[in-house]
């Protein structure tokens, strides 16, 4: 094909047959992603996700929250403020989890200051908010 003799009807031929090339291949990647994300869905079997995000739009009933208890352990060189502020955060953790589960807090200790790199990488990834 001798490119330095296109017309302005071979050269818009040529353009329009790309974008359609393009966006065809795009239509086509697009169906693929969702047809993968239908079979994931459907074998992490999320049809239990349907009925829990229903029951979801429904506000529950307040429960009781599950409040930790004390052991003697923890009060080893810690004021009572400390321990008290302590369990004030795990007893509001425990409160949005909502699970009904009793904690008992047996220890509280300090934690070393100077992690290595993968200790961090494995507390931020452990603690992070999901």
């Amino acid at each position: 094909m001798d490119f330095e003799n296109f017309g302005a009807a071979e050269t818009a031929g040529l353009v329009l047959t790309g974008m359609v090339v393009v966006f065809i291949a795009l239509i086509i990647l697009i169906f693929l992603i969702w047809a993968f994300g239908k079979i994931m869905s459907s074998r992490n079997g999320s049809s239990g996700n349907k009925q829990q995000s229903a029951a979801a739009s429904v506000p529950p009933a307040p429960k009781a929250a599950a409040v930790p208890s004390v052991a003697a352990a923890v009060s080893d060189g810690l004021s009572d403020e400390v321990v008290a502020a302590i369990m004030g955060a795990v007893s509001a953790i425990l409160a949005e989890e909502g699970d009904g589960k009793s904690y008992v807090v047996r220890s509280i200790k300090r934690v070393r200051r100077n992690r290595r790199a993968w200790g961090k990488a494995g507390v931020e990834e452990n603690t992070r908010p999901f």
